[in-house]
């Protein structure tokens, strides 16, 4: 019996490692895209902790309401770049993480807001553009903003552009790069405000609902280990 059950855990193994391991992502630029170089630093760094391992993985892009549904649905074994949110630990295990994310407040000078505290905030109702099925950070939730709920990081900073928001909240590198790249037109215009709002871990999250998803959660943190053991992580960086 010993032996029989050692050999179905050798070939369940090998099955996993034979088929490409299907993780799910959104457009979460330069963390992860499509058509970044190497779909952009994340998903590089993700490649690399699952080679270690000798596992394939498979990448597909979705809309994010759409990837978080199948990954709290099990239909993939993994979310990419997600943060923590309390109510998803019902359906996502949080591993280690793979690197920190910054959220600051963007404004425009057309119409500036300045402030040292986020407590300034509460004097004024204000317009606060937000993408649809992001988990902000808590500080937030008690201020008197209106939320405009758009799909994209892209749509909110346009709108703060365009004068239809007064305030975004975004991660730091993401509206850099947008700022950098498509939004060029507007980097004069549209800056950081404001103190830090959250330093948020960024994670490679997995499905509570997979039925490999607790040997492919052993899987990454073995390979995040020997990158760190070797010192690979210095060695990426990201690239756009």
């Amino acid at each position: 019996m010993k032996r029989l059950i050692q050999l179905s855990l050798f070939l369940l193994s090998f099955s996993l490692q034979a088929e490409p391991l299907r993780i799910v992502s959104s457009e979460f630029v330069p963390h992860n895209g499509e058509q970044l170089p190497n779909q952009g630093y994340a998903i590089q760094l993700i490649r690399e902790i699952f080679a270690t391992q000798q596992q394939e993985i498979q990448i597909e892009f979705l809309p994010w309401p759409r990837a978080l549904l199948q990954a709290r649905q099990g239909e993939a074994v993994a979310l990419i770049s997600v943060w923590f949110d309390s109510e998803r630990t019902s359906y996502l295990h949080y591993p280690t993480p793979l690197y920190t994310n910054y959220m600051k407040f963007y404004h425009s000078s057309t119409k500036p807001i300045r402030f040292t505290e986020l407590e300034q905030l509460a004097k004024t109702p204000l317009r606060l553009g937000v993408v649809r099925g992001y988990s902000y950070p808590q500080a937030i939730n008690t201020l008197p903003f209106e939320w405009v709920e758009v799909n994209t990081d892209l749509e909110s900073l346009k709108m703060l552009a365009l004068g239809r928001v007064d305030l975004v909240i975004c991660e730091q590198m993401v509206a850099e790069y947008l700022l950098s790249t498509e939004l060029a037109e507007y980097r004069a215009q549209l800056s950081p405000t404001g103190p830090l709002v959250e330093a948020r871990p960024m994670y490679l999250a997995f499905s509570k609902a997979h039925p490999d998803s607790e040997l492919m959660q052993r899987k990454f943190e073995q390979g995040l280990q020997q990158l760190k053991q070797q010192r690979r992580l210095e060695l990426l960086q990201p690239v756009y």
